[in-house]
Order: structure tokens, then C-alpha cells, then sequence
């Protein structure tokens, strides 16, 4: 006997209203979004970054520069995400409240 499987089926909600999450608060969920599309804007530019040689702008290489670099292309995430241009932060608000609203329109 799986154990494991036994003690899911114990613990599983019995309601099916106890497995829809509260709605959100709307400016929570533009804070994730935005936070999201900061990550994912650092994210590729770090991929974009990483074939630059050492710059004097960095302190021209050594152990400091890549931490450095790092930092920095994750404030300009944050001010892409914050200035809304790319619209991937918007299209994951928008998302997020669909989902939401899908979940608390089924019934309970």
C-alpha cells in the first residue's frame, strides 16, 4: 500500500470552495506581474551581456565586475518593468486575472 497516495487522499479538501484561493488584491497582483517581467527582463539581458568583454566602465574585469554587472542589469530590469514599455507585465496582470476570475466563477 502506498502511504503516501493514502495519507493525499486524507488530507485532500472536501469542498470544492476550499480549493479556490481568495481573489487577489489588484495592486498585489500588479506587483507580481511587474516583478515577474523585471526577473525575465534582467534574465535575458544577462544573456545578452555575456559575451562583453571586460569593460573600464566595471573596473576593467577582475572579481568585482561580474557581481557588478549583475546588479546593475537588474536595475534596468526593474526600470523596464516600472516603465511598462515591453508590456509583458501587463499581459501577466491580465492573465492572472483571468485566471482568477475563471476559478471564482465556477461553482461552489
Amino acid at each position: 500500500m502506498d502511504i503516501a497516495a493514502a495519507t493525499f487522499r486524507a488530507t485532500a479538501p472536501t469542498t470544492p470552495a476550499a480549493s479556490i484561493p481568495n481573489l487577489p488584491d489588484p495592486a498585489a497582483a500588479d506587483k507580481v506581474a511587474k516583478e515577474f517581467e523585471a526577473m525575465l527582463v534582467s534574465q535575458l539581458m544577462e544573456s545578452m551581456f555575456a559575451g562583453m568583454r571586460e569593460s573600464p566602465l566595471f573596473g576593467g574585469g577582475g572579481p568585482a565586475e561580474k557581481p557588478w554587472r549583475s546588479m546593475m542589469l537588474q536595475e534596468y530590469g526593474k526600470a523596464i518593468a516600472e516603465s511598462g514599455t515591453l508590456g509583458i507585465g501587463r499581459m501577466t496582470h491580465n492573465e492572472i486575472a483571468r485566471l482568477y476570475a475563471s476559478q471564482a466563477e465556477q461553482p461552489s
